[in-house]
């Protein structure tokens, strides 16, 4: 079982703080040779030649910040034709302990990592691939130890574990990462516009776009937003 995680938000407080993971099945190989393979056919895209966010995009990968839209339009139907599940826990910095932000980060890996390993109880192995980021080194070493111990705790008793195995990457490792970094953006934006239901509205669009993956979206403040049990719709 493959997971492939990151944050979205630190160091800008007027973003919701977001940790999300995007899990792949079996075929995970080929979501990733599907997504290299069109990042280099977009990469020979002569008429973006010279746009700082095309090149930006030719040296590290999709990403959902910068991308332009000649970019980001084929990734996103890619994506709609991808089977992955998402998982996130989201908070507004309020309801979450801890001082400073990568303490906030730590612990809302440790809460969404602890609950997948118990989801997935039966695997004998997760592969958890983190997107490179400022910090995360001393946080990862942490964590296997960190979330078998609140994986435990949640359950009460010492039930088998997965194996948690973490490795950092960046995104040209594996291309994969920008699926979970696209889901956040658009979750971000939708949390950012007061979670509107407006139809007409392109951040409520772009979020039902993607909700049919999330099986669950959990804020610290607000408890669950929406899952595959219990969607928006």
């Amino acid at each position: 079982m493959k997971l492939f995680m990151d944050e979205s938000g630190n160091g800008n407080a007027s973003q919701p703080l977001i940790v999300g993971a995007v899990e792949l099945g079996e075929d995970a190989d080929d979501v990733e040779e599907k997504i290299r393979n069109l990042h280099k056919n977009l990469f020979a895209r002569s008429s973006l030649t010279g746009l700082p966010s095309f090149e930006e995009f030719r040296k590290n990968g999709f990403h959902s910040s910068t991308d332009p839209r000649e970019v980001s339009g084929p990734f996103l139907e890619l994506m709609r034709n991808t089977f992955f599940r998402a998982y996130m826990v989201v908070t507004d910095r309020t309801g979450v302990p801890g001082g400073a932000e990568s303490e906030l980060i730590e612990f809302m890996y440790v809460k969404l990592l602890s609950d997948l390993l118990i989801r997935h109880r039966h695997e004998p192995e997760l592969l958890c691939y983190i997107e490179q980021s400022e910090g995360m080194e001393s946080i990862i070493r942490r964590l296997p130890d960190s979330v078998a111990r609140q994986a435990y705790k949640t359950t009460g008793k010492a039930v088998p574990l997965p194996q948690l195995n973490i490795a950092m990457v960046t995104k040209r490792d594996y291309m994969s990462t920008a699926i979970i970094d696209y889901v956040m953006a658009a979750v971000s934006r939708w949390l950012q516009a007061d979670r509107i239901t407006d139809p007409k509205k392109w951040h409520y669009r772009a979020f039902r776009e993607i909700e049919p993956s999330i099986s669950m979206l959990y804020s610290f403040e607000h408890g669950r937003i929406s899952s595959r049990k219990d969607p928006l719709h």
